[in-house]
């Protein structure tokens, strides 16, 4: 089909109220994205557009994106020449300043993510350290546990310390309470000898 500038402003229209940017370049959901546009924009009767597919769409935007970014750039190369955008100008800056901001926090939240992951790795580490030493040496193969075990073990070790505590603590009591005795003990045996040394000295 011939594009026409009435047909790239609905395309950039429809991108502009679109999720598109929302989801990662090359992505399944980004890819829906476009076919949804495509069908919408194949249901328009005036002016008709005849896209077979989404990489129709998708292949145009490329092209109206290139060339402005590189008529642009030519514009501020000459100093003191302002020009007037029009809506279609203004449509595709508007989406890709929308597009570099998405992609910056996408690489953000995949560093991020990759830091996260990092730490969690060198968590494990110093948690199971042993346990990975004695694997390495048997020839063990290693598992990379995800985030539901990470919390399972540390519900299990939190378990185990408490337990540790409680025993020590009974353990604590009991010998408290031996102590007790004992001490009970000894002065009931010393009562008795006092008892008995005074009888003796009586008689």
């Amino acid at each position: 089909m011939e594009w026409t500038d009435d047909h790239d402003n609905l395309l950039l229209r429809e991108m502009a109220v679109s999720e598109l940017f929302s989801y990662k370049k090359g992505s399944p959901d980004r890819g829906k994205v476009w076919v949804n546009i495509q069908e919408t924009l194949n249901s328009i009767e005036n002016p008709k557009f005849l896209l077979k597919d989404k990489r129709a769409v998708r292949d145009r935007w490329t092209l109206l994106q290139t060339k402005f970014n590189k008529r642009i750039r030519a514009e501020e190369m000459v100093s003191g020449i302002y020009c007037e955008l029009s809506e279609k100008d203004r449509l595709i800056e508007e989406l890709c300043e929308k597009e570099e901001s998405q992609t910056a926090n996408n690489n953000k939240k995949t560093e991020d993510k990759a830091a996260a992951e990092d730490v969690r790795k060198k968590a494990m580490q110093r948690m199971g350290g042993g346990k990975s030493d004695e694997a390495s040496t048997l020839g063990g193969k290693k598992s990379r546990r995800s985030g539901g075990e990470v919390v399972e073990f540390l519900r299990e070790k939190a378990k185990a310390e408490q337990e540790s505590r409680t025993e020590q603590a009974r353990q604590q009591s009991l010998q408290m309470e031996l102590l007790r005795k004992q001490s009970e003990g000894q002065m009931q045996l010393t009562q008795a000898l006092v008892l008995m040394l005074q009888k003796m000295s009586e008689k």
